[in-house]
């Protein structure tokens, strides 16, 4: 039996082993997201009329809700365990994913061991492997993805390649932080270094037409250019740094909307100056103001006027104010470089039943002791209380994105890194780019959440790392005299 063999055969004992502790702790998959998480749509049209839900949902792209809808149809005695089950596998197909990237790029089964068990017993991956949102599917096939393409570029092998693109296609269509765009510029990148081009066209044309006929599907009824309605209530997060007192007098002169100041993603009755809340379209998810679960229902058909205010106002304000655009900016980077499992995330039972785990890895791994050291707390513009320290990813996050370019564009030479791994790393710190850059302009807040779905990349950079510092030199030619 090869090293890798026995490697992976102890990955997986740890994983199931840690599997069986956490359950015995208490760890249970957290379903109350089911009820009043604002990107899922009432559970009652997902079960009874799941299709013409799907049809008409704006505020996220469908692939998640779909995923919960049809689960939602099994016996009422089978849902939670079809969703732990779904999740557990998960996790599994992430750590194996993660041990096979690392072991295919190090030539390490050793390293890769080591950083994929550590992995998935951290308290980010445990908690969100127990969290029903789409955060933790999206890391696995962004995860599998770059597996894919590296399948398909060792064997350039047609089944990968389309594997490949459809797993892009899931991506887009479940999380809408990726963009067409995205799915574009990744098919670019790979048209680019193939050889036979005609082939790529045809194995990404399906994946391609798919994701485009849904957001043509949404051009036409509902008048937006995305798979999600929401970048004006996320845009307008990024002006609370402004203060009241210059926002104001906009207002009054008809420059701003008055919407501006109030928070997004707030009740219709807060809106009902602004939009019409009492629409009779005949269909459920776009009429009603409140699920039956008791929770607002942000896809109704009133949010999309309400989220094209805070658009038209957001993009004023930074107009005008650009300097405290590029302050939120720096706020969405602090968020950014919060450990992934932070309270702001998860204030859950799951979370206090590893508390002692979670407070040794984000207080002595990422860093949080350095608030006993320094920290600055303050106000925003709502009243909120918000604490400002600094952590080691401060340093750490940079570092490995040095790191990561210095090795993709071989400035530094790691033995056995041939032109195959070269492409997978390009396309993996690609997407750890787009995920850091996209999220901090356009989001303050929840950054650190966005950070996970590209967290496995970090261990991947950071397993080269260890690989270059433990392993033997490449030997340097004498030249001649």
């Amino acid at each position: 039996m090869s090293r890798k063999s026995k490697c992976a055969i102890i990955l997986t004992a740890g994983f199931i082993l840690s599997r069986i502790y956490l359950y015995h702790l208490g760890i249970r998959l957290n379903t109350t997201t089911l009820s009043w998480f604002y990107q899922f749509l009432d559970p009652i049209d997902l079960r009874t009329n799941l299709f013409q839900s799907l049809y008409y949902l704006h505020i996220q792209p469908p692939g998640f809700n779909l995923f919960i809808g049809l689960i939602l149809k099994l016996p009422p005695h089978l849902i939670n365990t079809a969703f732990s089950a779904v999740y557990i596998v998960s996790g599994f197909l992430i750590t194996l994913s993660l041990f096979l990237l690392i072991n295919e790029l190090s030539n390490s089964p050793i390293i890769a061991l080591i950083f994929s068990l550590f992995f998935c017993i951290s308290p980010p991956v445990i908690l969100y492997e127990n969290w029903l949102f789409y955060t933790y599917p999206v890391a696995l096939l962004l995860l599998l993805s770059t597996l894919f393409l590296y399948a398909y570029l060792q064997n350039r092998s047609g089944t990968n390649l389309f594997i490949f693109f459809s797993i892009i296609m899931l991506i887009v269509i479940t999380r809408s932080l990726f963009h067409i765009i995205w799915f574009i510029a990744i098919f670019i990148f790979v048209l680019s270094i193939a050889k036979e081009k005609s082939r790529v066209i045809a194995l990404a044309l399906f994946p391609l037409l798919f994701v485009s006929t849904l957001y043509i599907k949404n051009y036409l009824i509902f008048k937006e250019p995305g798979l999600s309605s929401w970048l004006g209530m996320s845009l307008i997060k990024m002006t609370t740094t402004i203060p009241e007192k210059k926002i104001i007098p906009l207002i009054k002169n008809g420059a701003v909307s008055r919407i501006a100041l109030i928070p997004p993603f707030r009740s219709p009755d807060l809106y009902k100056d602004f939009a019409n809340f009492d629409t009779c379209t005949q269909i459920p998810v776009l009429d009603k103001k409140y699920k039956s679960t008791g929770f607002v229902n942000f896809n109704h058909i009133g949010y999309l006027k309400v989220s094209r205010l805070y658009f038209k106002s957001a993009l004023s304000l930074i107009e005008k104010f650009p300097r405290y655009y590029l302050l939120s900016v720096l706020k969405a980077g602090y968020h950014y470089l919060r450990p992934c499992s932070d309270e702001v995330i998860f204030r859950t039972e799951n979370r206090k039943r590893i508390i002692a785990w979670v407070d040794i890895y984000e207080n002595f791994l990422t860093g949080d002791i350095l608030e006993g050291l320094w920290h600055r707390t303050y106000q925003n513009r709502y009243g909120r209380e918000k604490v400002f320290h600094f952590n080691f990813l401060y340093i750490f996050i940079p570092f490995i994105f040095i790191w990561a370019f210095l090795v993709v564009f071989q400035r530094i030479n790691i033995p056995g890194l041939n032109r195959n791994k070269l492409i997978v790393l390009r396309y993996l710190l690609f997407n750890m780019l787009y995920v850091t850059l996209l999220s901090s302009f356009i989001e303050a807040g929840e950054n650190m959440r966005f950070r996970f779905l590209i967290l496995p990349g970090f261990y991947i950079f950071l397993s080269l790392l260890v690989k270059y510092l433990t392993g033997p030199k490449p030997l340097k030619h004498k030249s001649s005299l």
